[in-house]
């Protein structure tokens, strides 16, 4: 069963037939290219790429075959391809695929053209032949195929040849099949015939078709044009324009003449049938004889024949399509024609293809004004198409032209000229050229390579001389007139004419100048030239116009700025193009400078000078007025500065400071007495750095201005620091229970501080400091601290760690207990149950008592007999204190009864310097006993009866009274008893 025939979408197939009726042209652009790399597209165009696949090397591409799908350019060109579908019947190898693949390859806007000739099927029996046909053009693996050829080249004596009645059923037959599967929407074409006598073959084969009743009545076909959808023509012949050729027009009839007939000529059946050029070129005339000289063409004239068979084919009504024969030389030597050689290698008709054009020289014409022949470069022509270059751009670097010429009666060319440029003056022809009609064409030479022209121009020189070039109008510096001058560009003038419009000067042959005189200054004039002799005038050369010089016009902006204490430079802005010169003034000199000049220094001043200037332009002329009246007073030298001094501004910096008593300075400079810095006006301090810790560096100040330096001042010295001494001794001991005192022992007398870090914090202290309390700890906190010192030289080194740890709470006591021990005092007592209080506290509900660390017991006096009282004791610390014990109480004992008197009292001398007292005790409760001699009182304890006092002299008389007492109070004296020691 056959398969339903699916169609390539091709949009540029209609944009192309649209932009054809529109403009009338047969170029469009291909969309969606950038200007570089655009290739035109002719919607006629086409290639015939003979066979591509090899069917006895696997269907493998041919050297065609690959060649054609490696050019892209060739296929965007191309709006048609014929392809020789050999050995597509034959289904059970693998021609379908291959023809499958390559169709899928190729660009889709090319429309293809399968040629069914002799060798796509292996029978070639009419009916054979048409059912092969059908099944090819009906299968969806040939879907790309626009229109089928039937048979190649019927009506050519040898291998193809068939008769008209056996074309005829050929044609009929395959038409049907494929009309009857395809529908109409598919185009047969009749087999392409060579010019041996192809209308009146064809109108035999038209007659035959008509007088078979099956193929009338059957198939409906009553002639060939009932049949076909177009006809297929090879005219193998010349298609340059035989009006321009001189060439060998004999054998090689003009391309036209053949469609012509077939298109146009309304003598023949076939006139406004479609028509396809399936195969067409430059080929000898009897198809495969030996080239013969002049036969075979050069490549040069290949390449013209393909670009201007297109153009004409592009212009050619009922043409479809025209496929160049072919796309690779096959080795025949009478056929080489092909976009690339037998090797492969692209031959210059592939440009032409491509590009529509041949790299050679067109468009020649007679420059009438300029007396040049002219042309243009189609390389350059090319490259505009593709937006490299403007139209008519310059030719390729390695081109020169060969202009060939000669009278249009002469048999050859009889003169020759060359030029690297695109136009030729006919001055170079010398002797110079007769009045008379020429003909000439240009040949193109580019790195030895030799493209010939083929167009040839006429022309008529009418003897008129050339026309001078390069006119010039220069005035003269005056102001009273202008030289005109020119490149004398003829060699047959009798003179030149040059004129400002209103009055004319002559010249004579040769001359290339003429000055004119008389004007004044500031007047315009443009002047035209021309040469001339008996046959003419040439054109004109200009206008060129010129204006004679005025006085120039006066300076501006003048201004006087001081430069140095004894010169002055004169600013001013130039308003003139013309002057010679400016003259700079003080009102009694005068400096003349240059033109453009716009500035002076005037020097040779002395300091503090006041000097007012004035500037004018001049020329041959005459000058401009004076303009500015600009002043400057050149400065004294300032006043030195005093006060210096020197201060230490960093480790390896001193800062030198200064009193500006100067009101004109620029700067000021300080030296440390080899090497100086400079700082700006007004500046009164300055930082020196860079010094090493410890040097002793002295400097001194100085201002200056354009007028010089001040005297320096006296010398300021000072020295970088040192690093200190690190400290010593470093201690950590509890301040309170969140904060610890660290001390350390200063080392050094250069610090201006102390740092002192706990590992991750640091604190600083000032010079001279020695402690420093570290606060807001939690009680507990174990911490280590070390010191250094620290000024603007640098750090010490850190001292060793001082570690502690703040104290905690501490417990409290335990076991209160009070008892009295008289009927004033009550003893307290404790247990100690911590080991880090500092002291305890006893508490009576009123006042407190604090008593040391690891003490148990407190004895509080004063109390009356019988008083009650309670205490409560607690432990302390730094850190806090504990809680309070429970009371303890206790209570005073009643006061006892005061005890008797002693009695029975006595002195008794020992000895020269004692005395022994005696007594006796008549009470039980007594503390002790007082005994008195009036002076003295000696006291001794309770139930004692006796005393001797000692430390008397000899003879000494000495009374003594006793008393006992107790807490209660005194008893009352005894009498005295006296005695003198012995």
């Amino acid at each position: 069963m056959l398969r339903p025939r699916r169609r390539r979408l091709r949009p540029r197939a209609a944009l192309a037939a649209l932009c054809t009726a529109l403009l009338g042209a047969a170029f469009v652009q291909v969309a969606g290219q950038t200007p570089a790399a655009a290739v035109t597209f002719r919607a006629r165009q086409g290639i015939q790429a003979g066979d591509v696949i090899d069917l006895n090397n696997g269907c493998a591409y041919t050297d065609s075959g690959s060649l054609l799908l490696a050019d892209a350019e060739v296929q965007q060109r191309s709006g048609w391809l014929r392809l020789d579908l050999r050995g597509a019947a034959d289904t059970t190898g693998c021609a379908r695929g291959a023809y499958a693949n390559l169709l899928g390859a190729l660009d889709p806007d090319m429309k293809i053209i399968g040629l069914l000739s002799s060798s796509f099927a292996s029978a070639a029996a009419p009916v054979d032949f048409a059912a092969h046909a059908a099944a090819i053009a009906c299968d969806g693996a040939y879907a790309g195929v626009d229109a089928w050829e039937v048979w190649n080249e019927p009506n050519l004596p040898g291998g193809s040849y068939l008769s008209e009645a056996a074309f005829a059923e050929l044609l009929a037959r395959t038409s049907d099949q494929i009309h009857h599967c395809g529908g109409t929407a598919v185009k047969v074409v009749s087999g392409g015939v060579t010019p041996n006598d192809p209308i009146a073959y064809l109108q035999r084969v038209s007659t035959e078709i008509g007088a078979h009743p099956e193929w009338t009545d059957h198939f409906d076909y009553g002639n060939l044009r009932d049949a076909v959808n177009g006809i297929g023509l090879h005219p193998y012949v010349n298609a340059i324009d035989s009006a321009a050729y001189t060439g060998d027009t004999g054998t090689h009839q003009p391309l036209w003449d053949m469609v012509y007939q077939f298109t146009s000529n309304s003598a023949y059946e076939f006139a406004g049938e479609p028509v396809y050029l399936t195969e067409f070129g430059w080929r000898l005339p009897d198809d495969g004889g030996a080239p013969d000289h002049g036969e075979e063409t050069t490549a040069a004239e290949q390449c013209f024949n393909l670009v201007s068979a297109f153009d004409h084919i592009a212009a050619m009504p009922n043409v479809v399509a025209g496929t160049w024969f072919t796309l690779k030389d096959f080795g025949d030597p009478g056929r080489r024609f092909g976009l690339y050689d037998d090797s492969g290698g692209a031959r210059l008709a592939r440009t032409g293809y491509v590009h529509d054009h041949c790299a050679g020289a067109t468009d020649g014409a007679y420059n009438t004004d300029a007396e040049q022949l002219e042309w243009r470069d189609t390389a350059a022509l090319a490259a505009a198409r593709a937006g490299v270059a403007a139209a008519g751009a310059a030719q390729t670097a390695g081109t020169t032209y060969e202009v060939v010429l000669a009278p249009s009666n002469a048999p050859s060319y009889t003169m020759t000229r060359s030029t690297t440029g695109l136009a030729l003056p006919l001055t170079t022809f010398y002797p110079p050229l007769p009045v008379g009609t020429y003909v000439w064409r240009v040949n193109k030479i580019v790195n030895g390579l030799r493209y010939p022209g083929k167009d040839q121009w006429k022309f008529t020189f009418l003897g008129k001389p050339a026309p001078p070039t390069g006119a010039t109008a220069t005035a003269a510096a005056d102001g009273t007139s202008i030289k005109i001058a020119w490149v004398d560009g003829s060699n047959t003038e009798d003179g030149f004419s040059v004129t400002d419009g209103a009055t004319s000067m002559t010249t004579p042959a040769n001359a290339t100048s003429h000055t004119w005189t008389g004007l004044s200054p500031g007047s315009t004039r443009c002047y035209r030239v021309r040469a001339f002799n008996s046959y003419g005038a040439s054109a004109e050369a200009g206008p060129v116009c010129a204006t004679t010089p005025s006085p120039p016009a006066a300076p501006s902006g003048v201004t006087a700025t001081v430069v140095t204490g004894t010169s002055v430079r004169v600013d001013w802005v130039d308003n003139s193009s013309n002057e010679t010169a400016f003259d700079v003034s003080d009102g009694t000199t005068t400096v003349a400078l240059a033109a453009g000049s716009t500035s002076y220094t005037w020097p040779g001043l002395a300091n503090g000078v006041t000097r007012c200037f004035q500037v004018r332009s001049r020329n041959l002329v005459g000058h401009s007025a004076w303009a500015g009246n600009a002043c400057a007073t050149t400065p004294t030298v300032p006043a030195a500065p005093t006060s210096p001094t020197a201060a230490v501004a960093g480790g390896t910096s001193i800062r030198v400071t200064w009193a500006d008593r100067s009101a004109n300075e620029w700067g000021f400079e300080i030296s440390n007495g080899s090497t100086s810095q400079v700082v700006g006006a007004n500046t009164t301090t300055f930082t020196w750095g860079g010094l090493a810790n410890g040097t002793y560096m002295c400097f001194r100040v100085r201002s200056y201005n354009l007028a010089g330096y001040s005297a320096w001042t006296a010398n300021a010295c000072a020295t970088t620091p040192t690093i200190p001494a690190a400290p010593a001794s470093p201690t950590a001991v509890v301040a309170s229970g969140t904060s610890i005192r660290v001390g350390w022992a200063d080392r050094s007398t250069n610090e201006i501080g102390f740092e002192i870090s706990n590992g991750s914090t640091s604190q600083v202290v000032g010079a001279n400091s020695t402690t420093f309390t570290w606060g807001g700890l939690a009680n507990g906190t174990y911490m280590c601290f070390r010191v250094r010192s620290y000024n603007l030289a640098g750090y010490s080194a850190w001292t060793a760690y001082a570690c502690t740890t703040t104290p905690t709470v501490p417990a409290a006591p335990t076991s209160p207990y009070a008892i009295a021990l008289s009927s004033s005092q009550i003893n307290v007592s404790w247990s100690d149950r911590s080991s880090n209080e500092t002291s305890f506290q006893i508490y009576n509900g009123v006042t407190t008592v604090t008593v040391g660390a690891n003490v148990t017991n407190y004895t509080w006096g004063g109390l009356a007999a019988g008083t009650y009282m309670c205490f409560s004791v607690r432990a302390v610390s730094l850190a806090g204190a504990s809680a309070w014990t429970p009371y303890a109480c206790a209570t005073t004992p009643a006061a006892p009864a005061v005890p008797a008197a002693p009695t029975g009292q006595s002195a008794t001398p020992l000895n020269t310097s004692q005395i022994r007292v005696t007594w006796q005790d008549r009470s039980s409760n007594e503390t002790g006993f007082q005994i008195y001699n009036g002076v003295t009182t000696v006291t001794v304890g309770a139930n004692v009866t006796g005393y001797t006092w000692g430390g008397l002299a000899s003879r000494t008389y000495m009374c003594f009274a006793i008393r006992s007492y107790n807490a209660s109070g005194y008893s009352a004296w005894t009498p005295y008893a006296c005695t003198t020691t012995l």
